[in-house]
């Protein structure tokens, strides 16, 4: 920890040279604690936030993020214009953070002793005892939210909001589903990719942002009674996406409600019924999902990739030696097979 915050420190100055101790702490204070502090209600957050754009010049050199470390950053406002993305997803973002990250004061404390230890060795401009005089009266107000030093406040306007880094790194799929939702009444957007590669966590998170559903490419798996070695032979014909086209994906396209059973691998058997209503954002999430069979039907195509030890090592860590082995021997081939074959990853529109 020390190394990465001496030197998030240190570039946080290089940027803002005008620093002072009070924006030093409050860099610390957000990377330990997150923006939950700021939050009242998504309704106030979101009138906050439109109220503090309409105010703002748009800076396009400014870059829409700047890591603050431990999984954070700050989305610069100003920074916004022409990326599609729409105040009411930013502000999803900043609450989505809000209720789900939270830091601890110890941890804190060894961040401000970090910080101490950087004025001592004069890795920053401010003098040691000034500093420790600082914390000190900060402490015995018992760690209070920090405001950004006046300052600070005249030489860059600062206007931001913290984020967890995950949406940084997925910006350009909310841009692009922004932009979609704006236009049409329904969009349907596939993910593929090999197992392992975020799939169903990056669907969670955008269930976490939009009202949406999600349908699973696991649901539609061959029963092993269907996997004739001539099906096994054909690139994605490990999964019924015949089955998965008539009984959803053909629902969906003409925006009507439909029911499916999902199959079970491990019984061999289709599950109670569930029942989907189509909304403005339909989430495909699975390995086979982009099969040519279905590709036509949807607005976005997204590609999660991975290296394969790091492949390798996610499926052991979540599903056990066992079945480990039954994916390096098995299922991931059939899946390098089909991204080969069909060159899925070439024809997607977005590749992460």
């Amino acid at each position: 920890m020390t190394a990465d915050l001496v030197h998030l420190l240190r570039k946080q100055y290089e940027l803002y040279p005008r620093l002072q101790i009070q924006d030093a702490v409050k860099l610390l204070y957000q990377n330990e604690f997150g923006p939950g502090h700021m939050l009242a209600s998504e309704a106030d957050s979101l009138l906050r936030l439109q109220a503090e754009c309409s105010g703002l010049n748009a800076c396009r050199e400014m870059p829409v993020f700047e890591d603050i470390g431990n999984g954070l950053c700050r989305l610069h406002l100003a920074a916004l214009k022409d990326t599609g993305i729409s105040l009411t997803t930013v502000n999803r973002f900043f609450v989505h953070t809000a209720n789900s990250f939270a830091g601890n004061v110890d941890s804190f404390e060894e961040k401000l002793t970090v910080f101490g230890r950087c004025c001592r060795e004069k890795l920053l401009p401010f003098a040691e005892a000034a500093a420790a005089a600082w914390v000190r009266d900060y402490q015995q107000q018992g760690y209070p939210a920090v405001s950004h030093s006046n300052i600070f406040r005249e030489t860059y306007a600062p206007a931001y909001r913290v984020v967890k880094a995950v949406f940084r790194d997925f910006f350009p799929l909310f841009c692009n589903l922004d932009r979609l939702l704006r236009d049409q009444d329904q969009v349907t957007v596939a993910i593929d990719g090999p197992c392992g590669a975020g799939k169903s966590t990056l669907a969670d998170l955008l269930q976490a942002v939009y009202d949406c559903n999600i349908l699973h490419m696991d649901d539609f798996f061959m029963p092993a009674a269907m996997k004739t070695e001539e099906r096994l032979q054909e690139p994605g014909g490990n999964v019924d996406y015949e089955r998965f086209y008539q009984e959803a994906l053909a629902k969906l396209t003409q925006n009507r409600p439909f029911r499916y059973r999902p199959f079970n691998c491990a019984s061999q058997s289709l599950g109670a019924e569930i029942a989907v209503t189509p909304k403005p954002l339909n989430i495909i999430e699975g390995a086979y999902s982009l099969h040519p069979a279905l590709a036509d039907a949807y607005d976005l195509q997204v590609f999660l990739d991975i290296e394969a030890q790091e492949q390798s090592q996610r499926i052991l860590k979540r599903n056990g030696p066992e079945m480990h082995k039954r994916f390096i021997s098995q299922w991931i081939p059939l899946e390098n097979k089909y991204f080969q074959a069909l060159k899925i990853k070439d024809q997607c529109d977005l590749v992460f």
